[in-house]
């Protein structure tokens, strides 16, 4: 079975606005993969598109199984909440994402979707048995916190021969040519993320692998009120409003991110590719070449930056 041609025939299919057609050619790819993840969301979202909402919803249950069975149990809350979208008393839903969070040690969190579960079904006996043993005495509650991590930009491979011009004065952040960074003692120390806040960060990078990008952004702006994550939310919401079109809002976060002291030069050159990339795609072309020149003396062995540079002053 070749699977490339299945999902080109099935792509094809939903551009002529034919579903149904498309259907078929994703559950040949389920009978001969059925732990296919991919095949298995893009079936639910076709599903789902189709107005065959508990069609869609059975999809996203498995998908969820999938990743909490590799232990990717934020990967399959993010799933479950897909279904909770879709249809919010869904008890099944509501039961794997409690089991999870209780797994992942967040009891207020779990013990909120127990309690939504006896709202919908008084004598549910697994939600009354879990909600006896959080409460136990001896165990503590986690409490709900407020948001994370920024989006992941690819290793450089070596440099060329290209010179970038000098940085101005706009750039005193930059340490003298040849000199390290130097990070202040108080940003040496190793910060760690309050447990809600990287659950919510594992959450908003769930959500923007599946191109979720609102929910992703929802869960990247609670997390970010975490001091120890909040430059990695920050340059993940970059990217999340860099996908979405909106670049505006791309450029703002990135250039929240380059507020962080202490930053090593490689961090701090890959942080201004992004907002370079956001600059262009914005139209702004002589503010993205300069932000571009930047990330490229910061680190001289960045060649997508160099490519960047030499293709703007082509203009």
């Amino acid at each position: 079975m070749n699977k490339e041609k299945i999902l080109d025939l099935a792509q094809k299919y939903i551009l002529k606005g034919q579903p149904k057609k498309a259907i078929k050619e994703y559950q040949k790819l389920i009978e001969a993969d059925p732990k296919d993840k991919r095949i298995h969301l893009k079936l639910g979202d076709l599903y789902y598109k189709n107005g065959e909402t508990d069609k869609a919803m059975v999809e996203y249950i498995k998908l969820g199984d999938l990743y909490a069975e590799e232990d990717l149990n934020f990967r399959a809350i993010a799933i479950y909440k897909k279904v909770l979208s879709i249809d919010s008393k869904h008890l099944e839903a509501l039961k794997k994402i409690a089991s999870l969070y209780l797994k992942e040690g967040l009891k207020g969190d779990a013990k909120n979707y127990y309690q939504t579960i006896l709202e919908i079904k008084p004598d549910d006996s697994e939600a009354l048995r879990a909600l006896r043993e959080i409460e136990a005495p001896g165990i503590e509650e986690t409490p709900l916190k407020p948001p994370p991590k920024g989006p992941f930009i690819p290793e450089i491979s070596p440099p060329q021969s290209f010179k970038p011009k000098p940085l101005d004065e706009r750039v005193n952040f930059i340490s003298s040519p040849g000199e390290e960074a130097q990070i202040p003692p108080k940003e040496l120390e190793v910060r760690v993320p309050d447990k809600d806040a990287e659950m919510h960060y594992h959450l908003g990078i769930a959500y923007k692998e599946m191109e979720l990008f609102d929910y992703a952004i929802s869960e990247f702006e609670i997390a970010s009120a975490d001091p120890a994550i909040e430059f990695d939310c920050y340059i993940m919401l970059g990217h999340c409003y860099l996908d979405k079109g909106d670049y505006d809002q791309s450029i703002r976060y990135f250039q929240k991110a380059t507020q962080a002291k202490g930053l090593p030069k490689d961090k701090l050159a890959r942080l201004h590719y992004s907002l370079g990339l956001a600059y262009e795609a914005n139209g702004m072309i002589p503010e993205a070449l300069d932000t571009f020149q930047i990330a490229l003396q910061l680190d001289q062995s960045f060649s997508e930056a160099q490519e960047k540079i030499i293709k703007l002053q082509q203009k």
